[in-house]
């Protein structure tokens, strides 16, 4: 029996909504309509940059996330190796370390704990949700152990004007923040257009074995996903500490459910071959307006983890009755 399709008007709204990213895009003007009557601070320029502040590092780490969930791999690790790179960082800045070579330090740890997760995943055969919840843990208890639990402060005042001076990207009146965000989704949204070897992410999410028998190197794609995962957790952590002015002991923590749940509510599927860029970016920009409205309204702010995990188990289910229903 053949499926019947609807047409006309009725169709037409049909089909658009069935868009994950139509759907985001009105829950965040929604949201952002009733903000706005609601709050007179939630049109304020210094509320615009407090909402882009909070989702940048969050996008600088979801960007290439992204691509590596579409190809059918997570990684937990991301929070840990944000704030484990930054604590690298922070305390070579204390030593008294050039900045260029303390931040490309940072970043090399990144990259390192990037590639130690594909060693597992690759090498050991450990499905990658055990495999970064482990390397999350343990980079958690490294990054603490370094820093003696405490708080990373004095840093040079050339690294801090980085970012709160927007010394760095700064430029054409965009803050350093949200130029290196837009820069990153930029390069992450072209590559997995346009470059075969990052679009080859949608072949391996949908079918792992099917890639490798048509020629595609899968170990070598998942080794380049999470090194390239790695350095912008560390990008991130950099950025945070030079926002910050400090590198709090909490740095990171949390972030991996955060972003991984705005990726869900992005249209990215836990088990692959699903999602975009745009819907990422939709879907953290959807969690932070939901805490700035938090914030806005005086409500607990642990309230915001109670969002989270909820919002992570709704779209799990959404995904997985939209994948039984097209089967």
């Amino acid at each position: 029996m053949e499926k019947q399709v609807v047409s006309g008007p009725r169709g037409i709204i049909r089909r658009i909504f069935e868009i994950r990213e139509i759907v985001i895009l009105l829950l965040v003007l929604l949201l952002g309509v009733f903000m706005s009557i609601r709050s007179p601070q939630f049109l304020t320029a210094r509320n615009f940059q407090i909402v882009g502040n909070y989702m940048a590092t969050d996008m600088i780490i979801g960007a290439f996330l992204t691509i590596s969930l579409i190809a059918g791999n997570t990684d937990f690790s991301v929070g840990s190796n944000m704030g484990c790179s930054a604590f690298v960082c922070g305390l070579l800045l204390n030593a008294g370390t050039a900045i260029p070579l303390a931040m490309l330090a940072g970043l090399v740890t990144g990259v390192l704990i990037g590639l130690l997760n594909a060693f597992c995943v690759v090498r050991l055969k450990v499905l990658p949700m055990i495999a970064t919840m482990g390397t999350w843990m343990a980079f958690k208890g490294v990054g603490l152990m370094i820093i003696n639990s405490s708080t990373l402060s004095n840093f040079p005042r050339d690294f801090k004007a980085l970012v709160q001076d927007n010394q760095f990207l700064g430029f054409l009146g965009i803050p350093s923040l949200l130029m290196s965000m837009l820069i990153v989704t930029v390069i992450a949204a072209f590559l997995l257009k346009y470059v075969s070897f990052f679009h080859q992410a949608y072949f391996i999410g949908s079918n792992p074995e099917s890639a490798k028998l048509s020629g595609i190197n899968v170990k070598r794609f998942t080794f380049v996903l999470y090194m390239l995962i790695g350095l912008c957790a560390a990008f991130a952590g950099v950025l945070a500490i030079s926002r910050y002015g400090s590198a709090p002991a909490s740095l990171g923590q949390g972030v991996e459910f955060r972003v991984i749940s705005a990726l869900l509510i992005g249209g990215v599927s836990l088990n692959g071959g699903e999602g975009s860029i745009l819907g990422t970016f939709l879907g953290i920009l959807l969690m932070a307006l939901i805490a700035n409205a938090l914030t806005l309204f005086g409500i607990d702010t642990n309230l915001q983890n109670v969002l989270i995990g909820s919002i992570m188990v709704i779209s799990v289910a959404i995904d997985e009755f939209n994948r039984r229903r097209q089967s």
